[in-house]
């Protein structure tokens, strides 16, 4: 169906449709398809109807960074392979605020993600992290031709896309995650860079609002991977942290 407004076109998917696409995009999560074989499929066959131009997939770093996973659309990847977060306020304080940007558009679209992404600023966005335990993993962003859809159960959509990715990353680093709680602190590995920067942060006493800022993440994040950390380390308190971490040889710089 299409919907105009203010002389723009703007396309939406009947409840029928939608059902069909989650179990398309459900049942190809049964193969554990390649994240490049994701993007393609939420262009081409979720997302289309919408007029889908581009799909990117990040994957958080450390220190503020997201590392191009995946794209579809995109002319050159090279240009977008890094985003520093410090270096685009108005996109990292979306995702500090942890949920879905729906539908922005003109001239805020423009300063919300990087013109590198969508030099020709043309219809809406979706910006969504991609969580395993609460903690973001990975950043989708899908940009659009036309403005998105109003229809009330758009969002919910979305969203349901967004939980069978989370489902597909859960599936992917279900076994690491499994090794990494078995290791414990026998080697440094067993942490993320993020939680070693966690860690340096805490051993220098600093409170999880400063390392948040440092990080470029949002303060609810470090405090999860500060109680990850406890966990991994038997202890609940930042001095014990250090002080198991500091035995351990993990804090050595």
């Amino acid at each position: 169906m299409v919907l105009a407004k203010n002389g723009e076109v703007s396309i939406s998917i009947d409840v029928p449709d939608r059902v069909e696409r989650l179990t398309l995009l459900a049942q190809s999560l049964v193969r554990t398809p390649k994240w490049d074989e994701l993007t393609r499929l939420l262009a081409l066959r979720i997302f289309d109807s919408w007029s889908c131009e581009t799909v990117l997939l990040f994957t958080v770093k450390a220190q503020g960074t997201l590392s191009l996973t995946s794209c579809y659309g995109v002319a050159d990847a090279d240009v977008v392979h890094e985003i520093v977060l410090s270096e685009h306020p108005a996109l990292s304080s979306v995702l500090s605020k942890g949920g879905i940007s729906w539908g922005e558009s003109g001239v805020r679209l423009g300063r919300l993600i990087p013109k590198s992404l969508h030099p020709a600023v043309r219809g809406g966005v979706v910006i969504a992290p991609l969580n395993r335990v609460t903690i973001p993993e990975q950043v989708l962003i899908l940009t659009f031709a036309h403005p998105l859809p109003e229809n009330p159960a758009s969002k919910p959509f979305v969203s349901a896309v967004v939980s069978l990715l989370e489902l597909r990353l859960a599936m992917m680093t279900g076994t690491d995650a499994r090794r990494t709680s078995e290791v414990g602190v026998e080697e440094e590995s067993a942490f993320s860079d993020r939680q070693m920067l966690v860690l340096r942060g805490i051993r220098d006493g600093k409170t999880n609002r400063a390392i948040a800022e440092d990080l470029g993440f949002s303060e609810s994040t470090i405090r999860q991977e500060t109680l990850r950390i406890y966990q991994a380390l038997g202890v609940n308190s930042r001095r014990d942290a250090v002080s198991v971490a500091q035995l351990e040889g993990m804090l050595t710089s």
